[in-house]
């Protein structure tokens, strides 16, 4: 099936704080599957977001692209904490060669 927009796939912490998680924000989807990293590993590198991805059946779209990063608020957070996002287009892998 060809996608008609792109997709982005996100590395963001989860609610409970306990890790990171790398995730494809699909298009009529509730609960998006994800790949989840201990926080006390550090940030997950390119590499293992990559792994991540594959892992999911996706692909970043051009491999010399980097994450892009991003602060957001948490929602409802009345001390206003922030959050840091990283965002990267990504594609369905095509076959053995992306996973």
């Amino acid at each position: 099936m060809t996608r008609k927009r792109a997709l982005h796939a996100h590395l963001i912490q989860s609610w409970a704080g306990t890790n990171c998680q790398v995730f494809v924000a699909e298009p009529d989807e509730s609960r998006w599957p994800h790949v989840p990293f201990r926080i006390g590993d550090g940030v997950p590198t390119i590499s293992a977001r990559t792994t991540a991805l594959r892992a999911l059946g996706y692909r970043p779209i051009d491999d010399g692209t980097a994450w892009e990063w991003m602060e957001t608020f948490f929602e409802g957070d009345p001390e206003g904490q922030v959050s840091l996002i990283a965002s990267i287009k990504v594609t369905v892998a095509a076959g053995p060669e992306d996973t």
